[in-house]
């Protein structure tokens, strides 16, 4: 039978693997509402046991038949619940049911209300308790196997003298009635208790098989009974021996895998805390990487660092604008191909690069190699190669009039269409050895004047919905000492 443990106030019994039932009782909202709780769970469980009384004061003098049967099915289910089957921690199964059937078939409710206050104390004692909870769950035992046996007594008699159809039915019903009554009375404390039906059915489904086919074996037992007499029960104790070791070895074997997993589970995330300390020294790594190389533009133009860094900045403001995804390999790869577009200047004399003033043709053809210089730097860097791509288009435009391989609209890539906004915009509000400043407003109106030709349109849409956001930041930056020009 399905083995009784504590859940809570006063019955405290979880039958069987109906004791997968949460007993947490929801707080009361005030003090007055607890007490009705707990008048009201009283009173339940007051007229359980009161009725549970009567039934047993009425059936129990009319038990009849061969008693020592009757005591050796007693036996058997009381062994059954001393030692049951632990199954997810605290819910028990046992092979109880079987003899309980017999019981009911062989000996009805006179039989069944002897069984219920002793596989109750069969059932504490598998729990190395033996307190008032006794009573409870007996009570509910009680009026459960009552109840079963009308049912099977509704279908086939009491104590046949050979087996029958009738037998079938009857045993069916009965079987039905020990779970769903089990369930309705549970279910019943559970709401005084104030606690969510919700997910009842979701916690005992699953036992439904489990009582058929011990209501099944119960059923052949008490046939044998009836064909073969007490040689017959004794007989028949093999398949419930059986199944009994059968769940046993299969819960066993459950447990077995369950542990292995769970120390396979623990494996794998020591294993992910290593892969992610690696991956953030690998990270670290390519930090570093990309600072030294930003260090290295730095030490010969002392304005590019700061342009790299703020142009990052604006750069991911928008590409976030756009949907890109914080963390994503597009996201990084524009971040890193911001920040290091400039690297190809590493390969431009410094007679160029720091020349005072404009530069003439032959000049600006040797300047305007830097894209193809940095992106022959970093194509080999693995981690690099998508950042490669958006420093070899960073100067290509929206009408295709770009260098150096004329790309035109979205055949330019994404992150090289958001950075040509972003660079005009710094570029033209930071003193250059050429020329000043330009004001923010004068940077703005410049970007819309060539929106759909040198730039992406949608790229501007994103610029201007963040300008006044850029605007309070290089104000911020301004205060701090930078060399920017603000509109008046």
């Amino acid at each position: 039978m399905p083995h009784p443990s504590g859940v809570g106030t006063i019955d405290d019994h979880k039958r069987a693997s109906l004791s997968v039932v949460d007993a947490t009782v929801s707080q009361p909202s005030s003090d007055g509402e607890s007490s009705r709780r707990t008048w009201l769970l009283r009173l339940f469980y007051g007229a359980q046991m009161l009725l549970a009384a009567t039934l047993f004061a009425v059936e129990a003098p009319r038990v009849s038949g061969d008693l020592w049967v009757l005591f050796l099915l007693i036996a058997l289910n009381m062994a059954s619940e001393r030692w049951p089957i632990s199954v997810y921690g605290d819910t028990y199964i046992s092979v109880g049911l079987i003899f309980t059937m017999a019981i009911i078939i062989t000996f009805g409710a006179p039989g069944a209300v002897i069984l219920a206050p002793l596989e109750a104390a069969a059932g504490r004692l598998s729990h190395r308790k033996l307190d008032a909870r006794i009573a409870t769950n007996a009570a509910l035992f009680l009026i459960v196997y009552t109840v079963a046996a009308m049912a099977y007594g509704a279908f086939a008699p009491v104590g046949p003298d050979e087996v029958s159809l009738g037998m079938v039915a009857g045993a069916a019903s009965a079987t039905g009635v020990i779970f769903a009554l089990t369930a309705v009375l549970l279910a019943a404390g559970r709401a005084l208790r104030g606690n969510s039906l919700s997910s009842f059915w979701e916690n005992h489904r699953w036992l439904v098989p489990h009582f058929l086919g011990l209501g099944v074996i119960g059923l052949s037992l008490a046939a044998a009974y009836v064909a073969l007499g007490l040689a017959g029960v004794i007989a028949f104790l093999t398949p419930a021996v059986m199944m009994r070791l059968a769940i046993k070895q299969y819960v066993d074997k459950t447990a077995d895998n369950v542990e292995r997993l769970e120390k396979q589970n623990a494996a794998l995330q020591t294993a992910n805390v290593e892969i992610s300390r690696v991956s953030d020294e690998l990270r670290q790594s390519y930090d570093g990487t990309l600072e030294a190389l930003v260090n290295a533009l730095d030490a010969r133009d002392q304005e590019t660092k700061g342009h790299s860094l703020r142009v990052s900045s604006y750069m991911m403001d928008i590409a976030g604008a756009l949907g890109v995804e914080e963390g994503s390999t597009d996201w990084i790869d524009m971040q890193r191909g911001s920040l290091l577009h400039d690297v190809g200047k590493i390969g431009v004399s410094d007679t160029i690069l720091l020349k005072p003033g404009k530069l003439d043709d032959d000049e600006w053809t040797l300047m305007r190699r830097h894209p193809e210089i940095g992106y022959g730097m970093l194509r080999e860097v693995k981690f690099l190669q998508g950042a490669a791509e958006i420093i070899l288009a960073h100067h290509e435009r929206w009408d295709g009039n770009g260098y150096p391989r004329g790309l035109k609209a979205d055949g330019i890539p994404v992150g090289a269409r958001i950075f040509n906004v972003v660079d005009t915009f710094d570029s033209m509000t930071s003193d250059r050895p050429y020329r000043k400043a330009k004001t923010t407003q004068e940077a703005m109106d410049e970007i819309l004047r060539f929106r759909g030709s040198q730039f992406d349109p949608i790229v501007v849409e994103a610029f201007l919905d963040i300008y006044e956001t850029w605007v309070k930041e290089r104000e911020r930056m301004h205060a701090a000492g930078r060399n920017l020009k603000l509109a008046a």
